[in-house]
């Protein structure tokens, strides 16, 4: 599921440094946005982008009515999101061939988006899936709302000497293209029937804040995994409490809306912990978009809890 757009941040080289030899000009109005970017002082930028939010739709709205609020669109079982994943596809695994930095994104039209948020997302997954595997040949892992499977295809090329039996849950129209991109991977429409075993690790990664009873749904996760469950690339906040936001993904090509929680960080961990889990590591993947409206600004984290040791939070 998307992580979506709304950030100031710049590409980057191989080295971490803003990308060197970039043109004074872009050689193509298609190129607007990125010399923005690298031209335009982000503190400026922010403020055209906030004020463009009173006058278009926000990519990203505070929805002052919770999970009352009215949208007006089917959510993600949409076959533009199913498209357009499919339509990425192949250049996505090609990507992942080589040794270059994995600033991949299977939702960004461009996949290699250069950028230290999608980069942090896939280290922090393959530092995730090394540590579940260890001292095993094989590992099974169930993705929650994981797509057409970009997490198997990752999976495989940063551990690529362990056996990956991978599962994923997600809705219809997803699992009819994963099935047919990712053969080896099996692929539920009925979360009844992905509950039916337990797995290695359990990951959610963008899409526990889709579901309204978020609680129970950790309940599931935690109950299916034997050791390991991570839950990541999701915003959190942490001095107010959790609330409701809007997103609109026109960006890479969803036609389509939904609503999301952005969850109070405290409160997250301390649940999960309640569950007989223990926090043993916590990412911060990059600073989340800007939400309009929205009473705090949060951050993009990831959390990795193991099952049945002192469960203590932070």
């Amino acid at each position: 599921m998307p992580l979506l757009f709304g950030w100031t941040e710049h590409p980057v080289d191989g080295l971490g440094a803003p990308a060197q030899n970039t043109p004074l000009m872009p050689s193509n109005p298609s190129n607007l946005k990125a010399f923005g970017k690298d031209w335009v002082p982000g503190g400026l930028l922010r403020l055209v982008q906030s004020g463009l939010d009173y006058i278009r739709p926000a990519q990203w709205e505070y929805a002052k009515s919770g999970w009352e609020t009215e949208l007006y669109s089917s959510g993600w079982n949409v076959e533009s999101v199913a498209d357009a994943q499919k339509a990425r596809w192949d250049r996505f695994a090609a990507s992942l061939q080589g040794c270059g930095p994995l600033t991949l994104n299977h939702e960004d039209p461009a996949i290699n988006s250069g950028l230290l948020r999608d980069h942090n997302t896939n280290i922090t997954f393959a530092y995730v899936l090394a540590m579940a595997a260890q001292h095993k040949q094989a590992i099974s892992i169930l993705d929650w709302g994981g797509g057409i499977g970009h997490y198997c295809l990752l999976g495989h090329a940063v551990v690529p000497d362990i056996t990956l039996d991978y599962y994923c849950c997600d809705l219809p129209l997803l699992c009819q293209v994963g099935r047919e991109k990712v053969p080896q991977a099996k692929f539920f429409e009925d979360a009844t029937a992905c509950w039916a075993r337990s797995y290695d690790l359990v990951l959610a990664s963008s899409s526990l804040w889709y579901e309204h009873d978020w609680h129970d749904l950790v309940k599931k996760l935690v109950q299916s995994t034997k050791h390991y469950l991570f839950i990541t690339k999701m915003v959190f906040i942490e001095r107010l409490h959790s609330f409701v936001a809007i997103q609109r993904p026109w960006a890479v090509g969803y036609q389509t809306e939904y609503l999301c929680w952005v969850l109070n960080r405290a409160e997250f961990v301390d649940y999960v912990c309640s569950l007989n889990m223990s926090l043993i590591r916590e990412f911060l993947i990059c600073s989340g978009p800007r939400i309009h409206r929205a009473p705090e600004q949060g951050d993009y984290r990831g959390f990795l809890f193991r099952k049945g040791e002192n469960n203590t939070s932070r």
